[in-house]
This record gives structure tokens, C-alpha cells and sequence, in this order.
């Protein structure tokens, strides 16, 4: 049998292999050209594409530049100035440092290098894979430019999975915004075919460069987050519960001008914003971190986006609790425009909560023509005892199942318990205060006139919260007694869980559930905590051992969140139901109480403001 012999790579297939990590779209080439611009110092930064950069990409500077020897050098592997010993790797002050970028780009294109020290003696050499096919003395500013054409020439299969232009427009469209953002000081102009994409400034304005980036809307309603500890300082802008997008791609992560990826960071910012913004929304935010370099490892992935923390656990804790402080001092009513009024109601016959009512027949319901049909409640007696609540907390129950968010709140979440501290903020007594009672409308919505404003109070969201936060308070003095059940619970598992089940008997033993082996797949529950409500042991037992198992902690803050959703759903009055003047002043009262009166557990608003001046837009009395 002939071995097999071990030989080294030639530079060129070396240059090849790594350029597959660094160079994955057009975007990725911008990305390292205009951080080495930003590391040489720049303050204006133009990138140029035709075609979105598949056809070419230029990126010119005005940084400090380079001289006709050190050209060659950079487009070296490993060839850098921002390194020089193995101590710097762990105090890396610049957003570029490995060396791997130019060889990597110059590998797969066809690229030119001018650059120029003086304003007078400038160079250029030009490339074709990593082959010098010219050089030679270029007239130009200080600063450099590099010029990328036929990205992937070489690399035919690459080439073929590049998406359409549109898409690479976006990517690198994106990857500016963010940069911009975490250099606010710079100017960016970026230009496709000739024509103008985006242009920034360079004033350090953030709010402005949001507001260019993500919309006049967005700009209005950010609010403004500070703190710092010992090692990080951390700062940035976010919006209120008006404003969200269905994915995470809005949450800039900014450190130390440094654009990064980071899912517990990530994390830290939606904690902030449980039950104030709905499940599968997110914020947009721009969240800027500063600590020493030392703290921080970015030594991880060849794209440098990816980062390592210090006591990443402090520094999640102190985002969560100072964006939640921030909003929570923040007015989050939510006010409609007359974009957002529909000019017809709809009629809605499959929903038999809802009473059909057509636009001519506005229902305005008083006290003396009503009568009271809450369940379980009595008059002036609008929250039960948590005691008879639990007691009541029937499965089976019928409610609207618009307002049943069980599938979207998973019953246990992999997430850091971090605690808000708020206190109660003035304008929201001024608030409450201020609102006069006119009626309820389609049996469902309280309408209040608040002067210069109307307002509209959704019954069953109003009422959710205000359970849904004595119930919370009652979980945080719950103590840690379980109790025997007289008929064992038993549950079936695969074969290979139940290894897995029996190595975390001890975190089950101090979450309150005792177990023990029944043979086979087959384990008996015969103790359980006395959170748990009752007809969902089975339901709630599965999810604990499952997430357990699944190496997910598990840990009772989350289930007293998903417990107390659920109940306060269950319990809170429904729409189509009538209610008297002395239950909406009730309510009014309760909600006027809470740490968060302005949105549902599930994060959807509690009461909507129209202003005169929207009406009036309406009714066509202004233009």
C-alpha cells in the first residue's frame, strides 16, 4: 500500500483556503476595506460599486496611507501594523489586526492598491490572483484606494452562488448603516452604478444617523439608556413599544466602534422588553459597549465578529436592568395616527366574543342600561384572591383564542434572570388622572376624553395586566415547599433520555420535584412544588425535564413569568362583555397602580391615544 505524502501548500492554495473564510459576498471585501480605511485613521470613506460590487469595488480614503514599499508588504498573509508581540492579541485596540484580508481578497480578484503619504508621491501595484501584473507612480491625495474587480473569478463555484445584485446591495448596504452608526464621526458615501445609496455626514450625530438609516418614525420615539460599572461602560438608544420589526437584524451591538455578533448580548436587550412589546418582535436599538481591550477576546472567527467577554454575565445583567429602567420611566402610550384608523369597521361574524356593529351603529353602552356579565366577579370586587383565582384555573375554560398567547410564551426559556428595579414615575398618575369616562364601546374598548386627547382602553389587556402583576408579586413570596401528590404522576421518556433524566435528579430535588425509576422508559413523580397550578403538573413537569435535559436552565423566575401570563389570560374579562361605571373606575384605579400600565403581559397596548389634531385630520378640518 503506497502512503499517502504530506506536503505543504503552496501560497497561492493557502491564500485560497483562508479567502473562503474571510471572503464569503462582495459585502465581506467592504467590510475589511473600510475598516482598515477606519484604522488608518479616515474621516471620509467612499466605497464605489458596479454592479453591487460583483463587477467591482472601490473603496478610496483619505487616511494616513502607505509608501511604495510598504504596498507589497500588506498584501502579505499575517502582514499587519497592529500587532507585534503575542501580548497585543490580548489588548487589540483596532478593528483589523490578523493580516488576512488583502491576501484573501487578492487571491479570488483582480485588485489594484494606490496609495499615497504625501498628497505628491503616490504608488499603485496591480494584481491578478496573487500574480503582480503592474505597477507604478500614481498621482492622488493622501489616503488610499483599493480597487476590487471580478470578485471570484477563480473560484467559479463561488461565483455561481453569489445572490441576485438586489440582494448584494442590501448586504452592503447594511454592513455601511452599521458602520456608520458605530463611527458617527466619519463621513460614508456609498455609490452603485453611479448612483448615490447613502451619504452620512460625519457630525456624531447618532439620533440624526438613525433617523436617516431607519426612518423620521423611528428617530421620534428613541429613548436615550446610559450606565457603567467597573468594566464596561455602556450607552446607546432604543425605541419605545411603538416601534418594532419582526426580526433581530435592528439591534446594533457596537463595541468599542467595533460592529459585532453576540446572541447573549442580543438577549440582554429583548429581556428588557418582556410583555411591553409582543412575542416575535424586537427593538430598534443601537447599543454601544466600551471597556479596556483586555476584557475582550476577538481573536474567535476570521471575520473578527464574533467576541468573547469578561464576566459576560455582569455585563448582560447591567444591559438588561438599565434599558428595562429606561423604559420603564418612559411614557409608553400608544398613540394613533389616521394612517392607522381604518375609515370602515370590519364586520367580524366568526368570533363569538365579538357583537357584529355596523359603521352607522356606534355602540355607546352607559351604566344604567347595562348589566354585569364578568365571570366570577362581583361588583366592586373587580380582582379576585389569587386564591380563588388558582382554585378557579380551569384548562378547559372557553376564551378568545387571539388572547391565548400559550403557543407564542414557551413555558420555560433559556434566559438570565435579571430583575428590574423601577420606581413609580409621576406622569403616570398625571396621566390616569386626567382621563374622563365617556362609555364602552362594542362591548370591548373604554373610551376616556383626556382633553387634547382621546383615549381607548382595551378591557381584557388592561385588566390582563394588572393580574398578570399581583400575581407576579404573590410568585415572588412563594416559598420553596413542595408538596407529595396522593396519586403519583407518571411519565414515559425514550430510552435515551432517561440516562439524562437520572444525571439531573439533583437540579429536579432543588427545583421541588422528586422522582424515581418505574423500569423501563417509565419514571413516577411523587412530589412537586407548590407553584405548579393545578390540572397542569403533567404539562408543566415535561417542560422542566425536557429543557433540564436538553442542557437549558430551567430556572423558576421563567416559569413564574409563563405561569402568571397564563393566569392572568384566564382570569381577566373578555371582550363583548359589559361592564359598569364603578368596574371601569375600578380597573382605571388598578392600572393606574402598575409598574407597567401601558401594555399587556403579551406586550400589546393597554390603552391607545387619538389626538384632536388626528380627528380633525379625519374630518378634514385640517389639511
Amino acid at each position: 500500500m503506497n502512503l499517502p505524502t504530506i506536503n505543504e501548500l503552496s501560497k497561492e492554495i493557502a491564500n485560497l483556503i483562508s479567502a473562503g473564510e474571510v471572503v464569503e459576498r462582495p459585502s465581506s471585501v467592504v467590510k475589511e476595506l473600510v475598516e482598515n480605511a477606519i484604522d488608518a485613521n479616515a474621516s471620509i470613506i467612499k466605497v464605489e460599486l458596479i454592479n453591487s460590487g460583483i463587477k467591482k469595488i472601490n473603496v478610496l480614503d483619505n487616511g494616513f496611507g502607505m509608501t511604495k514599499d510598504q504596498i507589497p508588504v500588506a498584501i502579505k498573509p499575517h502582514a499587519t501594523s497592529k500587532i507585534k508581540t503575542s501580548k497585543d492579541l490580548f489588548n487589540i485596540a483596532t478593528l483589523g489586526f490578523r493580516g488576512e484580508a488583502l491576501p484573501s481578497i487578492q487571491s479570488v480578484s483582480k485588485m489594484r492598491i494606490s496609495s499615497c503619504t504625501d498628497g505628491v508621491n503616490g504608488y499603485f501595484y496591480q494584481y491578478k490572483s496573487s500574480d503582480l501584473v503592474d505597477e507604478g507612480v500614481t498621482s492622488m491625495p493622501i489616503g488610499t484606494k483599493v480597487e476590487v474587480e471580478n470578485l471570484f473569478f477563480n473560484t467559479p463555484a463561488r461565483l455561481k452562488h453569489l445572490s441576485t445584485e438586489s440582494v448584494e446591495l442590501s448586504h452592503i448596504t447594511t454592513l455601511i448603516n452599521r458602520i456608520a452608526l458605530a463611527n458617527p464621526t466619519i463621513q460614508f458615501i456609498l455609490i452603485n452604478n453611479n448612483k448615490l445609496i447613502y451619504q452620512t455626514d460625519g457630525s456624531g450625530d447618532i439620533i440624526s444617523l438613525m433617523g436617516q438609516t431607519y426612518g423620521l418614525d423611528v428617530a421620534k420615539s428613541l429613548i436615550k439608556f446610559e450606565n457603567k460599572n467597573d468594566l464596561y461602560h455602556i450607552k446607546g438608544y432604543t425605541t419605545t413599544n411603538n416601534v418594532y420589526r419582526s426580526n433581530k437584524n435592528y439591534i446594533n451591538i457596537i463595541i468599542n466602534n467595533r460592529i459585532i455578533r453576540n446572541l447573549n448580548i442580543l438577549f440582554a436587550v429583548t429581556d428588557a422588553y418582556k410583555s411591553i412589546i409582543p412575542v416575535g418582535k424586537y427593538p430598534i436599538t443601537i447599543l454601544e459597549i466600551e471597556c479596556d481591550p483586555s476584557l475582550i477576546d476577538v481573536n474567535v472567527h476570521p471575520t473578527k465578529l464574533e467576541i468573547r467577554f469578561t464576566d459576560e454575565l455582569i455585563l448582560r445583567e447591567m444591559i438588561t436592568s438599565t434599558i428595562g429602567k429606561a423604559l420603564y420611566h418612559t411614557e409608553l402610550v400608544y398613540e394613533a395616527k389616521e394612517k392607522d384608523i381604518k375609515k370602515e369597521i370590519p364586520v367580524i361574524d366568526e368570533n363569538p366574543y365579538v357583537t357584529v356593529i355596523k359603521e352607522d351603529e356606534p355602540e355607546i353602552i352607559k351604566e344604567e342600561s347595562i348589566e354585569t356579565l364578568w365571570d366570577e366577579f362581583d361588583e366592586g370586587n373587580v380582582f379576585p384572591d389569587l386564591e380563588d383565582a388558582e382554585d378557579n384555573f380551569d384548562d378547559d375554560e372557553e376564551y378568545d383564542d387571539d388572547e391565548n398567547d400559550e403557543d407564542d410564551d414557551n413555558a420555560f426559556e433559556l434566559e438570565i434572570e435579571t430583575k428590574v428595579e423601577v420606581q413609580k414615575v409621576e406622569f403616570q398618575e398625571s396621566i390616569f388622572d386626567t382621563l374622563t369616562y365617556i362609555g364602552q364601546y362594542h362591548k370591548t374598548y373604554l373610551l376616556f376624553d383626556g382633553g387634547a386627547e382621546l383615549y381607548l382602553i382595551d378591557q381584557h389587556a388592561a385588566m390582563e395586566r394588572c393580574m398578570y402583576e399581583k400575581i407576579r408579586k404573590s410568585f415572588e413570596k412563594e416559598s420553596n415547599q413542595s408538596y407529595e401528590l396522593l396519586v403519583p404522576i407518571k411519565l414515559e421518556f425514550s430510552v435515551s433520555e432517561i440516562p439524562l433524566i437520572n444525571e439531573k435528579e439533583h437540579e429536579l430535588n432543588k427545583l421541588g420535584i422528586k422522582f424515581e425509576p418505574f423500569g423501563g422508559t417509565t419514571i413516577i413523580v411523587r412530589e412537586i412544588p407548590l407553584w405548579i397550578p393545578k390540572n397542569l403538573e403533567i404539562e408543566f413537569i415535561n417542560d422542566i425535564i425536557n429543557h433540564l435535559i436538553n442542557n437549558q436552565n430551567v430556572s423558576k423566575s421563567v416559569m413564574y413569568e409563563s405561569l402568571a401570563k397564563k393566569l392572568s389570560c384566564k382570569k381577566s374579562i373578555k371582550a363583548n362583555t359589559s361592564i359598569l361605571d364603578s368596574e371601569v373606575n375600578e380597573l382605571l384605579n388598578n392600572l393606574k397602580q402598575c409598574q407597567m400600565p401601558y401594555t399587556c403581559p403579551h406586550g400589546r397596548p393597554t390603552l391607545v391615544k387619538i389626538s384632536t389634531y388626528e380627528i380633525e385630520k379625519i374630518f378634514k378640518r385640517v389639511i
